[in-house]
C-alpha cells in the first residue's frame, strides 16, 4: 500500500473547485499539507474561514506564533472541509462525538482527522472510513531516555534503542502510531500511550493489546515522511486496499 503524491494546489484552487467530494470516493484517503508559516493569500483565506467565532478565538492565545498557527491550522480544516462539502466555509458545521473526536454535521459519512507539529499541519479524509493521523517533527530530545522508559514497553524499548543512530526516529515514529491510533478510536489521550503494546515485524507495526487485553481489530499503520524527513507521520485505517493521496497546499 503505497501513497501516491499528487502535485501542489494553491488555496485559490480550493476555494474555486468545490467539487472535491467527487474526487473521493469509498476506499480512497486523501492526505493534505500545509504549512503553517503560510503566505498572506493562504492566511487570508484561512481567517476568512475561521468565521466570526472562530476568529474571536484568536484572542485567547497570547503567543503570536500560536495565534498564528490556529488561523492556518483551523482556518485550513474549515476551506478543505467547504471544498469537499461544495459549501461555503461560514457554512460548515462541525460537531464532537462523545468522546470528544469531530465529526461533519453537513455529511456525517465524510470523516476526517488532522495533527500539527513544528510548523506544518496535516489533514485526512476519507468516506465511510475511520481513520487516524499523526505527525512529529524531528528534533533534539535531552530527556528521551526518562521518555522512552515512560511510553513504552520492554520489547517497544528494545526495537528503538536496537539501532543508536535511529534512536530518534524510531521513538518519534512509534509516537506517531499511538496517537495515530488513539486518535482513530476517538479516545485521543484518554488512554495513555504505554497502555498500548505494539510489535514490529519486518517493518510492520502490529497492535498487540491495550492495557494487557489482546486487540482484535486489524488495524493498519501506514508511516509516511514529509520535508525530506524533517517530519515522521502515521495514517491509521482498517483498508488494506485504500487508495492513499498525498497532496501540499500551496
Amino acid at each position: 500500500m503505497e501513497i501516491k503524491i499528487n502535485n501542489p494546489i494553491s488555496s485559490d484552487d480550493i476555494i474555486k473547485g468545490r467539487d472535491g467530494i467527487s474526487s473521493l470516493k469509498r476506499g480512497d484517503i486523501q492526505i493534505w499539507s500545509v504549512s503553517l508559516d503560510a503566505d498572506e493569500t493562504m492566511r487570508a483565506s484561512c481567517l476568512n474561514a475561521l468565521g466570526e467565532s472562530g476568529r474571536e478565538r484568536i484572542a485567547f492565545f497570547k503567543f503570536k506564533q500560536v495565534q498564528e498557527s490556529y488561523i492556518i491550522s483551523q482556518g485550513g480544516l474549515r476551506l478543505l472541509l467547504a471544498y469537499y462539502l461544495g459549501i461555503n466555509t461560514d457554512k460548515v458545521a462541525v460537531g464532537r462525538m462523545s468522546k470528544g473526536k469531530p465529526f461533519s454535521i453537513d455529511n456525517p459519512n465524510l470523516r476526517f482527522n488532522m495533527s500539527n507539529s513544528g510548523r506544518r499541519v496535516v489533514y485526512a479524509f476519507s468516506m465511510d472510513e475511520e481513520l487516524g493521523i499523526d505527525i512529529e517533527r524531528l528534533r533534539a530530545m535531552s530527556d528521551l531516555d526518562e521518555l522512552i522508559k515512560k511510553n513504552y514497553n520492554a520489547y517497544e524499548q528494545g526495537y528503538i534503542n536496537k539501532v543508536p543512530e535511529q534512536r530518534l526516529n524510531r521513538f518519534f515514529k512509534f509516537w506517531t502510531i499511538k496517537e495515530a491510533y488513539l486518535k482513530a478510536i476517538g479516545v485521543g489521550m484518554r488512554i495513555p500511550p504505554e497502555d498500548l503494546d505494539f510489535s514490529v515485524q519486518n517493518g510492520v507495526y502490529k497492535l498487540e493489546s491495550i492495557r494487557g487485553e489482546v486487540d482484535t481489530e486489524d488495524w493498519i499503520f501506514k508511516d509516511f515522511e514529509l520535508e525530506d524527513g524533517e517530519y515522521v507521520g502515521t495514517l491509521t485505517i482498517k483498508n488494506e486496499k485504500a487508495n492513499i493521496s498525498l497532496r501540499t497546499v500551496l
